[in-house]
Protein backbone atom coordinates (compact mmCIF):
# COMPACT_ATOMS: atom_id res chain seq x y z
CA UNK A 1 0.00 0.00 0.00
CA UNK A 2 2.53 2.37 0.53
CA UNK A 3 4.91 1.61 -2.53
CA UNK A 4 1.41 2.09 -4.56
CA UNK A 5 1.23 5.58 -2.89
CA UNK A 6 4.58 6.61 -3.27
CA UNK A 7 4.71 5.72 -6.63
CA UNK A 8 1.07 8.08 -7.52
CA UNK A 9 2.36 11.15 -5.73
CA UNK A 10 5.42 10.09 -7.78
CA UNK A 11 3.90 10.36 -11.04
CA UNK A 12 0.92 12.86 -10.33
CA UNK A 13 3.13 15.53 -8.12
CA UNK A 14 7.19 14.45 -8.70
CA UNK A 15 7.01 14.10 -4.92
CA UNK A 16 9.24 11.17 -3.21
CA UNK A 17 7.50 9.84 -0.25
CA UNK A 18 10.14 6.90 0.10
CA UNK A 19 12.12 8.23 2.83
CA UNK A 20 8.79 9.16 4.99
CA UNK A 21 6.62 6.54 4.70
CA UNK A 22 9.74 3.87 4.83
CA UNK A 23 10.05 5.52 8.24
CA UNK A 24 6.44 5.30 9.19
CA UNK A 25 6.55 1.32 8.24
CA UNK A 26 9.95 0.95 10.51
CA UNK A 27 7.95 2.35 13.40
CA UNK A 28 4.87 0.04 12.52
CA UNK A 29 7.62 -2.91 12.53
CA UNK A 30 8.96 -2.00 15.49
CA UNK A 31 5.89 -1.59 17.38
CA UNK A 32 4.70 -4.78 16.22
CA UNK A 33 7.77 -6.71 17.65
CA UNK A 34 7.70 -5.17 21.15
CA UNK A 35 4.25 -5.96 21.30
CA UNK A 36 4.94 -9.38 20.25
CA UNK A 37 7.99 -10.02 22.73
CA UNK A 38 6.01 -8.10 25.77
CA UNK A 39 3.47 -11.10 26.09
CA UNK A 40 6.09 -14.56 26.33
CA UNK A 41 8.39 -12.15 28.63
CA UNK A 42 5.69 -11.35 30.86
CA UNK A 43 4.62 -15.07 31.11
CA UNK A 44 8.45 -15.69 32.26
CA UNK A 45 8.68 -12.84 34.60
CA UNK A 46 5.03 -13.73 36.10
CA UNK A 47 1.42 -11.55 35.22
CA UNK A 48 -0.65 -10.64 38.03
CA UNK A 49 -3.93 -12.17 38.60
CA UNK A 50 -7.49 -10.70 38.00
CA UNK A 51 -9.55 -9.44 40.78
CA UNK A 52 -12.75 -11.33 40.09
CA UNK A 53 -9.93 -14.40 39.65
CA UNK A 54 -8.47 -13.60 43.48
CA UNK A 55 -11.73 -13.14 44.51
CA UNK A 56 -13.11 -16.69 42.98
CA UNK A 57 -9.75 -18.44 44.63
CA UNK A 58 -10.60 -17.02 48.02
CA UNK A 59 -14.30 -17.87 48.02
CA UNK A 60 -13.64 -21.53 47.39
CA UNK A 61 -10.72 -21.68 49.73
CA UNK A 62 -13.41 -19.99 52.47
CA UNK A 63 -15.66 -22.36 51.77
CA UNK A 64 -13.15 -25.86 52.97
CA UNK A 65 -14.38 -27.07 56.30
CA UNK A 66 -12.13 -25.81 59.09
CA UNK A 67 -11.39 -22.77 57.11
CA UNK A 68 -12.35 -19.63 59.31
CA UNK A 69 -9.91 -16.85 57.35
CA UNK A 70 -8.01 -16.46 54.00
CA UNK A 71 -5.12 -14.37 53.61
CA UNK A 72 -1.95 -13.34 52.21
CA UNK A 73 -2.91 -14.75 48.88
CA UNK A 74 -0.38 -14.11 46.08
CA UNK A 75 -1.12 -15.59 42.21
CA UNK A 76 1.43 -15.13 39.10
CA UNK A 77 0.64 -16.42 35.78
CA UNK A 78 3.57 -18.21 33.83
CA UNK A 79 1.23 -19.19 31.21
CA UNK A 80 -2.15 -20.55 30.79
CA UNK A 81 -0.88 -24.29 32.11
CA UNK A 82 1.48 -22.81 35.13
CA UNK A 83 0.64 -20.72 37.51
CA UNK A 84 1.79 -20.20 40.91
CA UNK A 85 0.41 -19.35 44.33
CA UNK A 86 0.55 -18.86 48.48
CA UNK A 87 -2.11 -18.40 50.92
CA UNK A 88 -2.60 -18.09 54.64
CA UNK A 89 -5.63 -19.97 56.32
CA UNK A 90 -7.46 -19.43 59.88
CA UNK A 91 -7.85 -22.45 61.61
CA UNK A 92 -8.96 -23.39 65.08
CA UNK A 93 -6.15 -24.40 67.27
CA UNK A 94 -8.24 -27.33 68.56
CA UNK A 95 -7.06 -28.77 64.90
CA UNK A 96 -4.29 -31.70 65.25
CA UNK A 97 -1.50 -31.58 62.76
CA UNK A 98 -2.93 -34.56 60.97
CA UNK A 99 -5.93 -32.74 60.43
CA UNK A 100 -4.35 -29.55 59.30
CA UNK A 101 -2.39 -31.70 56.94
CA UNK A 102 -4.96 -33.29 55.61
CA UNK A 103 -7.30 -29.68 55.32
CA UNK A 104 -4.58 -27.83 53.73
CA UNK A 105 -3.69 -31.04 50.98
CA UNK A 106 -7.58 -31.08 49.82
CA UNK A 107 -7.02 -26.79 49.32
CA UNK A 108 -4.14 -27.64 47.01
CA UNK A 109 -5.46 -30.55 45.16
CA UNK A 110 -8.12 -28.60 44.46
CA UNK A 111 -6.17 -25.56 43.11
CA UNK A 112 -4.31 -27.71 41.25
CA UNK A 113 -7.37 -29.64 39.41
CA UNK A 114 -9.24 -26.57 38.92
CA UNK A 115 -7.20 -23.63 37.90
CA UNK A 116 -3.68 -25.18 37.33
CA UNK A 117 -2.56 -23.22 40.61
CA UNK A 118 0.96 -24.87 42.18
CA UNK A 119 -0.41 -23.23 45.46
CA UNK A 120 1.32 -23.39 49.28
CA UNK A 121 -0.99 -23.33 51.80
CA UNK A 122 0.75 -21.14 55.17
CA UNK A 123 -1.39 -21.72 58.65
CA UNK A 124 -2.61 -19.15 61.33
CA UNK A 125 -3.21 -21.01 64.31
CA UNK A 126 -6.76 -18.69 66.18
CA UNK A 127 -7.34 -19.18 70.18
CA UNK A 128 -10.37 -20.89 71.27
CA UNK A 129 -11.64 -21.41 74.35
CA UNK A 130 -10.98 -19.79 77.95
CA UNK A 131 -7.05 -18.97 78.05
CA UNK A 132 -4.47 -16.14 78.49
CA UNK A 133 -3.79 -16.66 74.79
CA UNK A 134 -7.34 -16.13 73.72
CA UNK A 135 -7.61 -13.37 76.20
CA UNK A 136 -4.72 -11.78 74.77
CA UNK A 137 -5.72 -12.34 71.19
CA UNK A 138 -9.26 -10.65 71.65
CA UNK A 139 -7.98 -7.70 73.18
CA UNK A 140 -4.68 -7.11 70.87
CA UNK A 141 -6.75 -7.67 67.28
CA UNK A 142 -10.14 -5.93 68.57
CA UNK A 143 -8.07 -2.55 69.14
CA UNK A 144 -6.02 -2.77 66.13
CA UNK A 145 -9.02 -3.74 64.03
CA UNK A 146 -10.13 -0.25 65.59
CA UNK A 147 -7.23 1.85 64.57
CA UNK A 148 -8.47 4.23 61.63
CA UNK A 149 -5.32 2.86 59.19
CA UNK A 150 -5.51 -0.29 59.05
CA UNK A 151 -7.46 -2.45 56.82
CA UNK A 152 -6.82 -5.84 58.17
CA UNK A 153 -5.25 -7.18 61.22
CA UNK A 154 -4.14 -11.36 61.52
CA UNK A 155 -1.75 -13.72 61.74
CA UNK A 156 -1.14 -13.48 66.19
CA UNK A 157 1.03 -15.26 67.67
CA UNK A 158 1.54 -15.42 71.33
CA UNK A 159 4.92 -17.49 72.97
CA UNK A 160 4.16 -17.66 76.37
CA UNK A 161 7.29 -19.43 76.76
CA UNK A 162 9.62 -16.78 74.77
CA UNK A 163 7.37 -14.09 75.94
CA UNK A 164 6.82 -12.67 72.44
CA UNK A 165 3.71 -11.45 70.69
CA UNK A 166 3.25 -11.10 66.93
CA UNK A 167 0.45 -9.86 64.58
CA UNK A 168 0.09 -8.84 60.73
CA UNK A 169 -1.31 -5.46 59.96
CA UNK A 170 -2.22 -4.44 56.18
CA UNK A 171 -2.37 -0.60 56.68
CA UNK A 172 -4.53 1.41 54.29
CA UNK A 173 -2.98 3.60 51.18
CA UNK A 174 -2.17 6.43 53.13
CA UNK A 175 0.52 4.79 55.67
CA UNK A 176 3.92 5.33 53.68
CA UNK A 177 6.74 4.41 56.58
CA UNK A 178 6.21 1.39 57.30
CA UNK A 179 8.57 1.11 60.19
CA UNK A 180 7.45 3.96 61.96
CA UNK A 181 3.74 2.98 61.56
CA UNK A 182 4.53 -0.19 63.24
CA UNK A 183 6.61 1.39 66.12
CA UNK A 184 3.53 3.58 67.00
CA UNK A 185 1.39 0.27 66.95
CA UNK A 186 3.60 -1.71 69.51
CA UNK A 187 3.20 1.68 71.70
CA UNK A 188 -0.57 1.72 71.20
CA UNK A 189 -0.66 -2.10 72.29
CA UNK A 190 1.84 -2.01 74.67
CA UNK A 191 -0.50 -1.07 77.51
CA UNK A 192 -2.64 -4.08 77.30
CA UNK A 193 0.81 -6.38 77.21
CA UNK A 194 3.11 -5.45 79.57
CA UNK A 195 6.50 -6.57 80.11
CA UNK A 196 5.90 -8.36 76.66
CA UNK A 197 8.18 -8.57 73.72
CA UNK A 198 5.58 -7.37 70.61
CA UNK A 199 6.63 -7.46 67.06
CA UNK A 200 4.21 -5.36 64.32
CA UNK A 201 4.44 -6.83 60.79
CA UNK A 202 3.25 -4.57 58.50
CA UNK A 203 2.01 -6.31 54.64
CA UNK A 204 0.37 -4.22 52.37
CA UNK A 205 -0.85 -7.51 50.78
CA UNK A 206 -4.24 -7.05 51.26
CA UNK A 207 -7.06 -10.21 51.10
CA UNK A 208 -10.56 -9.62 52.09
Amino acid sequence: MATLISAGVMLLWVVSLDGILGALISIVIIKAGIEMLASPVNELLGTSISADFTKQIQKEVSDFEGVHGVFDLILHNYGPDVKIGSLHINVYDTMSAHEIHGLTRKITMQMIERHSIIMTVGVYAVATGENRHAELQTKVMQSLAAHQNIVQVHGFYYSEKENTLSVDVVPDISIHDDDAFASQLTNEIRPLVPDMQVVIVVDHNYCE
